[in-house]
């Protein structure tokens, strides 16, 4: 045995967590592979806390490829995500087939809804009635399967997920929006003209084992734009105010169940192309990216909540030109990733293709992780995503299966270069 691991070895099982858990992903899972006392070590609830709150940023990228009704997801991780601008080579964490979980994978279309401390939410989508919901954790190898909806939902035409956890309880959430709305009248803008004839939302909270239908207390009188958006124990959205005239912020708190309207920025009006209006979370702010007209031509005005849900907070952070952005691009295909605090920007356009956008220079460049997915026939999705070693098997009451073990093309390296690479991250700790 190496003289790195003899040295661990007799130090406080405090302390190895504490130096384990700064070591790269791909690197701990080989370490769990050292001894027993390791491998039980590094499986500790203690373990998972302690590298949850140093896990480097990544993102997870999930391809889909329509012609084959093929999909792949990937997890990468980087030192720094801004690295992201300088071509840096990121690590590869894990890659797996999600449509492992379900037995007609061809039948269905999977959409990521939410990444929170590891954990991965996973729809799975045949039609409105048939609407499958996963809970896993790719570096553990470990899936949930919710349950059924309690009830078919044919009369829902607009249907979104977010997922959480409350900021107290530290729960685990799952919400379900089920809507009905109806179209008033026909005008050129026909969103604005949408009411909300019916909704119910639908609650399922980790270790449960069932979902429960909330009190009808929305105040929202027309239908969500958009949902899901995770910050600060809360889940967010836009949606129309009661005049229909411009979009409020939606935030339901995970924690006592019940939503709260925030107000937008002066108010942002309800406009007719999709996508005019991104919510995010940039720099731990709630955000909205606005689509808009700016010295004659388009442009996009990025709006930050400093303090969060005080409507003074908002402040007008960047402006951006969309030639300066996406010069041979249509504008309305941008979706924001990830935001900077010197201006710089994570974009990716109509799912195909993702952009590094540099405030200093003005100019954007394709992030090479992402050209091996530019085939014209493939999309995906991509998210901020941490990996962590959470397992789902604290949840108790919960039927966790594990969809496949680290293979070599994922997590595992090979012999002699995971060891290597193990000993070298341990002895730069150590040092």
């Amino acid at each position: 045995m190496n003289k790195p691991e003899l040295f661990l070895m007799d130090l406080p099982s405090e302390i190895v967590v504490g130096i384990l858990s700064r070591l790269p992903t791909r690197t701990i899972v080989s370490c769990r592979c050292v001894c027993k006392q390791w491998h039980e070590l590094l499986s500790t609830p203690e373990f998972a806390k302690s590298h949850l709150s140093v896990s480097p940023p990544g993102l997870l990228v999930l391809h889909m490829d329509p012609i084959m009704s093929e999909y792949r997801c990937n997890v990468v991780e980087y030192e720094d995500i801004s690295q992201l601008q300088y071509g840096f080579p990121c690590d590869q964490v894990t890659k797996f087939d999600p449509r492992a979980f379900i037995s007609s994978p061809a039948y269905y279309q999977i959409q990521t809804q939410g990444s929170v401390h590891g954990l991965l939410c996973l729809r799975y989508q045949r039609s409105k009635s048939d609407d499958v919901i996963y809970i896993c954790n790719p570096i553990t190898r470990e899936y949930i399967s919710l349950p059924r909806l309690p009830h078919v939902v044919e009369y829902a035409n607009f249907t979104c997920c977010g997922f959480g956890v409350s900021s107290i309880t530290g729960q685990y959430k799952v919400v379900h929006i089920l809507q009905k709305s109806v179209l008033e009248a026909w005008q050129h803008d026909r969103r604005e003209n949408y009411r909300c004839e019916f909704y119910e939302y639908l609650i399922y909270t980790l270790g449960t084992g069932s979902w429960r239908s909330i009190p009808e207390n929305s105040p929202f009188e027309h239908a969500h734009m958009c949902f899901g958006v995770f910050l600060n124990g809360n889940l967010h959205g836009l949606v129309c105010n009661s005049s229909k005239s411009a979009m409020l912020v939606s935030c339901f708190d995970l924690e006592d169940e019940s939503f709260e309207p925030f107000s937008p920025p002066s108010p942002l009006q309800i406009t007719s192309y999709p996508g005019d209006y991104i919510l995010r979370v940039l720099d731990d702010c709630l955000c909205i990216c606005e689509s808009t007209f700016l010295y004659d031509e388009m442009g996009f005005v990025f709006w930050m909540m400093k303090e969060y849900g005080v409507k003074e907070s908002w402040s007008r952070q960047f402006i951006f030109l969309a030639t300066e952005i996406c010069p041979a691009l249509p504008f309305y295909g941008i979706s924001l990733i990830k935001g900077y605090k010197n201006g710089d920007i994570l974009y990716s356009w109509e799912d195909e293709t993702v952009y590094y956008y540099s405030n200093k220079t003005k100019t954007s460049h394709e992030v090479a992780l992402f050209a091996q997915y530019s085939d014209s026939s493939d999309s995906f999705k991509t998210m901020l995503h941490s990996s962590s070693f959470l397992s789902l098997k604290s949840f108790d009451g919960e039927n966790v299966i594990s969809f496949a073990d680290f293979s070599e093309s994922s997590l595992a390296f090979s012999n002699t270069l995971g060891w290597s690479h193990m000993i070298v991250d341990l002895k730069i700790l150590i040092e």
